[in-house]
């Protein structure tokens, strides 16, 4: 097989996996508090040593390799979009909501939040908002959220939202349900809540689309390259063999 199809074959693998990201931020792009992803590319070289440790004993690793050395999560914020909805908060500035899983505690910037038949402060998911002292739980009457997380019902403060921080450049990875999971949590600082909003998705439509044209364009670029060789060989072969 000509070798030169494999720098070609890493590259239409890497323009794949980068569809796969780019197709995922699109489908969240009305996903509430939704941070876009992004991929940092590494091409191996002949001449780098990390790039030749990498590839270790591989027999082609006289040719340039490209891949997506790894997933990043943007974490600017989102616009924020005013609904009327009572239990709809957003975070203006640093910060994140506090969740409760059946996997232990996560993270969130969606504020789109319900009440479950408990009157518990809940995500659209189920899963317990956390304040202060607790659970949040609303009893009858007319709920006011401040600008510091307080949590009041009839003029009553009962809890306070818990809004934690973490150091930057954060180290969150996420997890299931537009969550994030982390260590080493802090209280947050300069944040103001919204009641009766929701901070939208971080994801920019018009340059994903054009990012996601580019990416197939590429990919096809690249299976071009992959049928030529391929045809090129086959005719090296078949001349051979006369």
């Amino acid at each position: 097989m000509n070798r030169g199809i494999y720098p070609a074959l890493s590259g239409g693998i890497a323009y794949e996996r980068l569809l796969s990201v780019i197709s995922n931020n699109v489908a969240n792009l009305n996903t509430s508090g939704y941070k876009i992803d992004r991929p940092i590319f590494r091409v191996d070289t002949p001449s780098s040593t990390e790039g030749a440790a990498s590839l270790g004993n591989n027999p082609h690793r006289d040719k340039f390799f490209t891949e997506i050395d790894r997933i990043f999560t943007d974490f600017g914020s989102g616009a924020i979009k005013q609904t009327g909805n009572t239990l709809d908060l957003a975070i203006e500035g640093d910060g994140f909501f506090v969740v409760s899983t059946p996997d232990g505690q996560r993270y969130t910037r969606s504020g789109a939040f319900t009440l479950n038949s408990s009157n518990t402060l809940t995500t659209m998911d189920g899963h317990m908002v956390m304040g202060e002292s607790g659970p949040i739980v609303l009893g009858e009457g007319s709920v006011v959220i401040d600008p510091e997380g307080g949590v009041s019902v009839n003029g009553t403060e009962i809890n306070r939202l818990k809004i934690v921080d973490f150091d930057k450049p954060y180290n969150l990875q996420k997890d299931n349900n537009n969550v994030f999971k982390g260590t080493g949590e802090k209280p947050a600082e300069g944040y103001s809540v919204v009641q009766g909003a929701i901070e939208l998705s971080n994801v920019n439509p018009v340059k994903e689309m054009a990012a996601m044209i580019e990416v197939l364009r590429g990919y096809e670029s690249y299976r071009k390259v992959m049928t030529t060789i391929d045809e090129t060989t086959a005719r090296a072969n078949e001349i051979g063999r006369t």
